[in-house]
């Protein structure tokens, strides 16, 4: 098994009983920026609206993906009401990572150690695997990119948009800039895996956009890439307070 080098850090954000949200930990490090918009997405300070589960977005070159957890009374997390494990990695595969950060929720939740993450975690990067007695099992090498072509569902989008499709791939060919707009973050992200099946012969995520906020952060990177047209044009937006999109 190939070590899985792609990732970059992991990290873990806790929202005690008192509602106080702190990033109580990381390996190795992580920017501040990177704080800012991972503390943005994974909408822990939210007092009604439960975080979603499993969400991926993208950072500059970089990807990251959150596993927001529940606590219960039977976990070893005292006065912890939910917490989020986030891996950042160079590659997007929203599957592998899921599994992965799965694992390692569970693990956490069972032992409420960061130690016990950390192992787990050289022993992704380092070796391509790791294994629990009750929280299940990681392998990088079943995700590889055969896997994440397959996992990908080009019946299901042929069929929402119809003919319409031809004019995605048309524009896919053509290095257009394409905005999915969707009122379901869950469905925006399950669609965005298929996107690039349309076009196997082109490194079509290098220019993906999964989840863009209307912020100055975000707002600024996308300028950035309008620069240069034929690297990224391919923007994929969920906003649903601004309907002048």
């Amino acid at each position: 098994m190939a070590p899985l080098t792609d990732l970059l850090s992991c990290s873990i954000i806790e929202k005690d009983c008192n509602g106080d949200v702190l990033w109580t930990w990381s390996y190795p490090t992580v920017t501040k920026s990177q704080r800012d918009v991972v503390i943005r997405k994974c909408n822990l300070k939210l007092e009604h609206n439960s975080p979603h589960v499993f969400v991926c977005a993208r950072h500059g070159h970089d990807w990251f993906y959150i596993h927001c957890s529940e606590v219960f009374d039977s976990d070893k997390l005292l006065k912890v009401k939910k917490f989020a494990l986030v891996l950042f990695a160079k590659d997007f595969n929203p599957q592998k990572y899921e599994v992965l950060s799965r694992v390692l929720s569970k693990m956490y939740c069972k032992t409420g150690k960061p130690t016990e993450i950390l192992q787990l975690y050289l022993s992704v990067f380092t070796k391509g695997s790791c294994s629990t007695q009750e929280n299940g099992t990681f392998v990088s090498d079943d995700f590889n990119c055969h896997h994440f072509a397959a996992s990908t569902n080009v019946r299901e989008l042929i069929k929402t948009f119809e003919l319409e499709t031809i004019l995605i791939y048309t524009a896919l060919l053509l290095k257009k800039r394409i905005i999915v707009y969707h009122h379901s973050l869950e469905q925006l992200l399950k669609y965005i895996r298929t996107f690039p099946a349309l076009m196997r012969h082109r490194r079509v995520i290098d220019n993906l956009f999964p989840w863009i906020d209307l912020v100055n952060d975000e707002l600024i990177e996308l300028k950035v890439t309008e620069t240069d047209i034929y690297l990224r044009k391919h923007y994929i937006f969920n906003n649903n307070n601004n309907m002048q999109l």
